[in-house]
């Protein structure tokens, strides 16, 4: 029954290529390209609001298509955002086809390896090639579940991951009946990672470094002045508080971007610099709360 053995070899290096393509370095590969990809779509999210915006100053006031199309600011944003959701889309089609192709090739592996254990259930203890089957069988059940792990990577994209694109037309009409307002101050789940492009995450990170230097100034001031006239050092109080306020804000943004978004940090070519830049942005919001509570406390005994 040797013939069995020879044909069981011939399947299974038939199967070796596609064995070796599905892989789960190849699944990290293809998942990383999807999760940058919906990165460059929201920021193309961002230019576009940044477009309209241009637009509306610009004096066009319509909220129709048509009318916003006539625009070149408006058009240059649309057109970016519209390029960077199809490239994104084209990133997940090769991602769900991996999967798909993935587990086709598994159905096969599976079916091979159900033929050898229908063989080896009926082969004799003495059958000289028992062992060798046996073995190509072990060798099987491994590659098969490899295999079975790229296939798993679909249930590893995120909603937004998935449908972002899908929802192109949708999110275009919806940032289009927004007010005004809301084009710069909306940030919303789905809009927050947004924060995360290497524009905003620069200003902001400059934003932080100023509010943090003016509260340390504030406080510096409001104790000079303390020594003198307690009353003198309120406006400078205020003034830290205040600044605090918008600095706590910030973070705050951050830090729900860290915990509702692991995913797509995690997938950033730039995850090092992003976490770096997170928890320094923590570390001196706690520090900067801590300066203006001691300078609060300090100045209030001073008064009793």
């Amino acid at each position: 029954m040797a013939k069995e053995l020879e044909k069981f070899k011939a399947e299974h290096k038939k199967l070796a290529a596609g064995t070796k393509t599905y892989t789960t370095a190849e699944g990290d590969k293809l998942k990383k390209r999807v999760g940058i990809s919906l990165g460059n779509a929201w920021e193309g999210e961002d230019y576009f609001r940044e477009s309209l915006a241009k637009a509306r100053k610009d004096g066009v006031e319509s909220k129709k298509m048509a009318d916003l199309q006539k625009n070149k600011n408006f058009k240059d944003g649309l057109t970016t955002w519209n390029k960077a959701v199809d490239i994104h889309q084209e990133e997940l089609d090769a991602m769900l086809g991996f999967c798909g192709d993935a587990k086709a090739h598994l159905a096969k592996l599976d079916k091979l390896l159900a033929e050898i254990t229908k063989d080896l259930k009926k082969r004799s203890k003495t059958s000289a090639s028992k062992k060798d089957i046996e073995a190509l069988q072990g060798v099987l059940t491994k590659e098969a579940a490899e295999v079975k792990k790229a296939v798993q990577y679909e249930g590893k994209l995120n909603a937004a991951q998935k449908f972002y694109a899908a929802n192109f037309q949708k999110n275009v009409a919806k940032i289009l009946k927004e007010s005004d307002d809301s084009q710069d101050k909306k940030l919303d789940a789905t809009e927050l990672p947004q924060l995360l492009v290497d524009r905003n995450l620069k200003k902001y990170t400059n934003r932080v470094g100023a509010l943090v230097k003016a509260i340390n100034a504030h406080c510096v001031s409001a104790i000079e002045k303390a020594g003198q006239d307690l009353k003198a050092a309120a406006p400078d109080l205020k003034a830290a508080a205040a600044k605090y306020k918008d600095l706590k804000k910030i973070n705050d943004q951050y830090q729900t971007v860290k915990k509702k978004f692991p995913g797509i940090i995690n997938d950033s070519k730039d995850k090092k610099k992003l976490l770096a830049t997170l928890k320094k942005f923590n570390d001196l919001t706690t520090a900067a709360e801590r300066k203006l509570r001691g300078t609060t406390v300090t100045i209030k005994k001073a008064a009793a």
